[in-house]
């Protein structure tokens, strides 16, 4: 399927992408400096995710071969597999944050392996299917976006903030302050300022709705 959509937008998705990736990496510099273990690797994946979208959305952004973001994508996805296993054996039956991330690296992988045309910077815009790609399942994708969806609405909505970036098991964060550490320390106190928790919920709400626009392209 292919459809008319404004260059507009098309940027505006590709900025947001980009201000996800950037604000994910300043999470991920100031937790190393105040020594911050929780929610390091969402914090990777969405830097990879946001850069990676960016250039989906704007064809002249994008750069680095599709083998080697498969290849990044495929290692996030082992990794929050194995990370949801490993909360469900240790905290009994439940939804672990790191699932919808597992989630999203799948339909990051889904992207490249069934690529669709870089849209130009000139004019109105489209979207279409490369010739060598082939096509998605549209129920697949249809079904991937309607989850990242349902997580971004779900993660704004939920009382405690916080839980889809640092999980709902982890100290401190799980009751949705943040560890507060040592105030005096400039740095500490940036990185608790910077890590609000209803902030990095909504990084997760516009980065979900990034990718179930772009599944929805692909149908």
């Amino acid at each position: 399927m292919a459809m008319s959509i404004p260059s507009w937008l098309y940027y505006l998705f590709g900025a947001l992408m980009l201000a996800v990736a950037a604000y994910s990496a300043t999470l991920l510099v100031l937790g190393f400096l105040t020594n911050r273990p929780p929610g390091r690797d969402v914090e990777i994946s969405h830097v990879f995710m946001g850069v990676a979208m960016a250039g989906m959305f704007v064809g002249d952004w994008a750069f680095g071969r599709n083998a080697v973001w498969e290849i990044i994508f495929s290692l996030l996805l082992v990794w929050f597999v194995v990370a949801t296993i490993q909360s469900i054996l240790s905290f009994g039956l439940h939804l672990p944050h790191a699932l919808i991330h597992a989630v999203m690296s799948f339909a990051m992988l889904l992207m490249y392996w069934f690529p669709m045309v870089a849209p130009s910077p000139s004019g109105a815009m489209s979207m279409s299917h490369s010739s060598g790609g082939g096509s998605v399942d549209p129920g697949l994708a249809s079904l991937l976006a309607l989850i990242l969806c349902a997580s971004a609405v779900f993660t704004l909505a939920a009382p405690v903030k916080g839980q889809s970036h640092f999980g709902s098991h982890a100290p401190a964060y799980a009751s949705g302050g943040g560890d507060p550490g040592d105030r005096s320390d400039p740095t500490v106190a940036v990185e608790t300022a910077v890590a609000m928790p209803w902030l990095v919920d909504a990084s997760h709400a516009v980065m979900c709705v990034g990718m179930a626009f772009m599944l929805i392209l692909m149908t």
